[in-house]
């Protein structure tokens, strides 16, 4: 099965607790979140195609942008070339505070990866989801 909600979820638990532990500016916590992510790649892809990410033996892709190169959280390379790129953002607090900041961000990393040529550049962003439970 490509896609496990369950694991997915996960995953992104295990980050937070990262969060919790190491703190905000640690990689830490995003380690268990871009290795789903990139295993889900890996079967995306296939066996021909490498995965870059932060991981246990892996680190991030320097991608050449238009206008500055840029370490990419997730990178599908092709005999050492970029085919797919994939940003993440995992946004632990003040959301409402910096959302305008996450988009602008968002669409510069996006524009500036794109803007060499044919290179796709996706995001993807996670976002705290505070559960609230009601009695009677």
């Amino acid at each position: 099965m490509l896609y496990n909600e369950k694991e997915f979820i996960t995953a992104i638990e295990e980050s937070f607790k990262m969060y919790k532990l190491y703190g905000a500016r640690s990689t830490q916590k995003l380690k268990p979140l871009h290795l789903y992510v990139a295993k889900m790649m890996s079967e995306i892809w296939g066996k021909d195609f490498d995965i870059h990410c932060i991981g246990e033996n892996n680190h991030e892709l320097n991608v050449e942008g238009k206008y500055y190169p840029k370490d990419i959280d997730i990178t599908v390379t092709d005999n050492g070339k970029p085919v797919f790129c994939l940003g993440i953002k995992f946004v632990t607090s003040n959301y409402k505070q910096n959302a305008n900041n996450y988009f602008e961000n968002m669409m510069g990393e996006t524009a500036n990866i794109q803007a060499l040529g044919n290179l796709p550049y996706a995001q993807l962003i996670v976002l705290r989801h505070k559960i609230l439970k009601f009695t009677a």
